[in-house]
This record gives C-alpha cells, sequence and structure tokens, in this order.
C-alpha cells in the first residue's frame, strides 16, 4: 500500500470516527438533520476506508468534462479488433 492510498485511508477513518461523533452529539432540537449528516459522513468515510484513493479519482474522473473519453477508447479499440 503506497503512502498516498495509505493517506486516503485514513482520512476515511477520520470521517466514519466524526460521522459517529456526529450522530451522538444530535441530541438537540435540530437532531435529525445533525444525525443524518453524520450518517452521510460515515458513509463517505467508509467508502474511501474501503476503495482508498481510487474513491477519489472516480469523483474526479466523473466530475471532468473528460469522462466518455475511456468509453470512446475502449468503443474505438473494440470496432479496430472487429475490423480485422
Amino acid at each position: 500500500m503506497t503512502r498516498r492510498d495509505l493517506f486516503w485511508r485514513t482520512a476515511g477513518a477520520a470521517l466514519i470516527g466524526t460521522g459517529y461523533v456526529l450522530t451522538h452529539v444530535a441530541t438537540e432540537a435540530a437532531a435529525d438533520l445533525i444525525g443524518i449528516t453524520g450518517l452521510l459522513v460515515a458513509a463517505a468515510g467508509l467508502l474511501l476506508l474501503v476503495a482508498g484513493r481510487k474513491a477519489a479519482l472516480a469523483l474526479r474522473v466523473e466530475r471532468s468534462r473528460h469522462r466518455e473519453l475511456p468509453g470512446a477508447i475502449r468503443a474505438s479499440r473494440h470496432a479496430r479488433r472487429d475490423e480485422f
């Protein structure tokens, strides 16, 4: 495991801990909103903990204007293969 991947997994563990704390702090009037926010933060942390750097890269690709490029390259290669 690389340092970079370890960083993302550690960040995921920190987010899980933050989500856990948020759900236990949710005892006041806005408890529902804080509890749901804590749950979402913990879910994002779990995603980072399991997938590591790949989760962040997938989000970055999805938000880029070139998100269709891998599919286009794959289709081009398949078309070339079918030509022969």
